[in-house]
């Protein structure tokens, strides 16, 4: 490879800019100010062009000629745009021959820029701070990510936005999937090595029979929109379940919530209050308050001060994050719904999601992860992964994605096969559109006595005296491969395998509270507790049983199931370390 890869988070309110760095990790990269979050703004003043943070200041005193908000305005027409994405306090939005398009004054002329021609120049601006990070290696290819929502004409918008800046596109990926890459969820390394926790070598690991198939949760908690994707996590494979986008959530009404408590804040010290026509003591105050909010990631309570608000009087005050997640309990209420909805959309309970994924600036907020977990219970087992800076995730993603496409051979068939896809949406690309498993097929076992260690483990998903144990979950894109190793029973020269289709169920129980004390007269009765479980209940009949002999010393019978695109399934045993199959079965054929 003879130049290096860069992941771009082209976000409608911050972008970002990701590599390799000399230990093979991605790197978010700090622009020559030192930042690595840089704002989707672009400001004119005179002579003067400023770019990114630098363009925010210029909202207090050259609001008109400060346009922001317009990643999400490229592909679509002005008729297309609904009065949110019309409504701002910077440069207004028009209708230029349908196209939305800005108005500004540049060294004193009067010039039209076309959403697309301010995103050319945006990405420019990321692509200027990466080739400046590089210092003369030269950059061969970039990915990009896009949310859900985007139609294909948003996507071929974006893809020719970036190929006028200057840069060679690789692949455009939805917002999810480079999440999922950036934590490399469920997909094996290339030395066959298995995935950990993402939370690194202290967290918790994955229950072993969750290392290759999770049902994950993508949050994306950004500065417009609140997006929340349902994936079926198979071996590095992605099917998307369910998406749901809300405009009406997003980083910009938290901004809100602060300026209201921060304006209340200063009326109560100085009993003056800012007219709603005092756009420059509005726009100083939101500015701070968007600081304040960020600064409370990373911090227990934040300051907040500014400089003559109103009637030339200064603001100084301050907020902590209880105070924030009070004014914001109603917003991470709706938030929590909105993940609740979309995992129903999924055909999933609560109880079968494996992992949540948290991206998005605002997701660094702990109020959002708190509500969240609130979805599932205590001893559910469902991780909540965020070790990775939640604004720093998709550009990371993007550049693991860009250097998986530029380190494999050119001759070969995985890189003529990424070449070959169009940037268009997975599901009108034929290649992408591979038929999956609706059922999963496992090995029913007799359940443990209840006496056994692994009975207390196992008991709510026990039925009619029988475990099913997957082996190939639903949603499993096909044809696939699978392999499940069980030990023998000691003593016996041969063992009875049983492999069955399955219906995934959730069992409740209601759990009976503690009795109260005596002297707990005063206190109310605790409802009972409905606790969830998800199992399989295996049908009925057997696709196969199989009679594997073996030797009374043997240790493990090793289950191969091989399902092809078709529905034909291969099950084939073998024992212990033996290349010879011991049995086999043929379904379908």
């Amino acid at each position: 490879m003879s130049g290096a890869v860069i992941g771009i988070n082209l976000g409608n309110t911050y972008g970002s800019i990701a590599c390799i760095n000399q230990h093979g990790r991605a790197d978010v990269i700090a622009n020559e100010n030192g930042e690595r979050q840089i704002a989707t703004r672009i400001a004119f003043n005179g002579d003067q062009v400023y770019n990114g943070n630098e363009a925010t200041p210029q909202l207090v005193r050259n609001a008109p000629n400060v346009i922001d908000r317009f990643v999400n305005l490229v592909g679509r027409s002005f008729s297309e745009l609904s009065e949110d994405d019309v409504k701002r306090n910077s440069a207004q939005v028009i209708d230029a021959q349908g196209t939305p398009s800005f108005k500004v004054q540049i060294d004193g002329k009067e010039t039209l820029l076309s959403a697309h021609d301010v995103l050319v120049r945006f990405i420019g601006v990321l692509f200027g701070a990466a080739k400046d990070f590089m210092s003369g290696v030269p950059i061969i290819g970039t990915v990009l990510s896009i949310p859900g929502w985007f139609n294909d004409a948003q996507i071929k918008a974006v893809e020719t936005a970036a190929t006028d800046a200057g840069l060679h596109v690789l692949q455009i990926i939805p917002i999810p999937a480079a999440a999922l890459v950036a934590y490399g969820i469920t997909a094996p390394g290339l030395d066959g090595s298995l995935p950990a926790n993402p939370d690194g070598e202290e967290g918790r690991p994955y229950a072993p029979e969750k290392t290759l198939n999770r049902n994950v949760v993508v949050v994306d908690f950004g500065g417009s929109s609140f997006d929340v994707t349902v994936v079926a996590a198979r071996a590095g494979i992605y099917a998307l379940l369910a998406y749901e986008h809300d405009k009406s959530i997003g980083g910009n009404v938290l901004d809100d919530l602060l300026v209201q408590y921060f304006a209340k804040e200063f009326t109560k010290k100085t009993k003056v209050t800012i007219r709603d026509d005092d756009s420059r003591a509005w726009a100083k105050l939101r500015n701070e308050a968007e600081m304040t909010k960020r600064a409370l990631s990373a911090s227990n309570s934040a300051p907040c001060s500014v400089e003559s608000l109103a009637e030339g009087l200064d603001f100084s005050g301050s907020v902590n994050r209880m105070r924030l997640n009070l004014l914001a309990g109603s917003l991470y209420s709706r938030a929590q719904g909105n993940v609740k909805k979309t995992i129903e959309a999924a055909n999933l309970d609560p109880c079968q999601i494996d992992e949540v994924v948290l991206v998005g600036g605002a997701a660094r907020l702990s109020g959002l992860a708190e509500q969240i977990s609130y979805l599932f219970a205590e001893d559910s087992g469902v991780h909540i992964t965020q070790s990775i800076d939640a604004d720093q995730v998709i550009a990371r993603g993007n550049a693991v994605y860009a250097q998986i496409i530029v380190h494999l051979p050119k001759d070969s068939p995985e890189r003529k096969f990424i070449e070959s896809l169009d940037n268009t949406l997975a599901e009108n690309k034929q290649q992408l559109c591979a038929p999956s498993l609706t059922q999963p097929i496992g090995i029913v076992l007799d359940a443990p006595a209840a006496g056994a260690p692994e009975y207390a483990r196992v008991e709510k998903q026990i039925v009619d005296g029988q475990l099913f144990v997957t082996i190939v979950p639903t949603e499993t894109p096909l044809p696939t491969r699978c392999t499940y190793r069980f030990p023998t029973a000691q003593g016996a020269s041969a063992s009875m395998v049983r492999i069955a289709k399955g219906t995934p169920l959730v069992r409740t129980d209601m759990i009976a509270p503690e009795p109260l004390d005596d002297d707990d007269d005063d206190d109310e009765p605790l409802e009972p507790e409905e606790v969830k479980t998800a199992y399989v209940k295996p049908d009925s009949s057997r696709l196969a049983e199989l009679v594997v002999p073996h030797a009374k010393t043997a240790k493990t019978i090793t289950v191969e199931v091989i399902v092809l695109s078709g529905g034909q399934a291969t099950i084939e045993a073998k024992v212990d370390a033996e290349t010879n199959v011991a049995a086999s079965a043929k379904i379908g054929a």
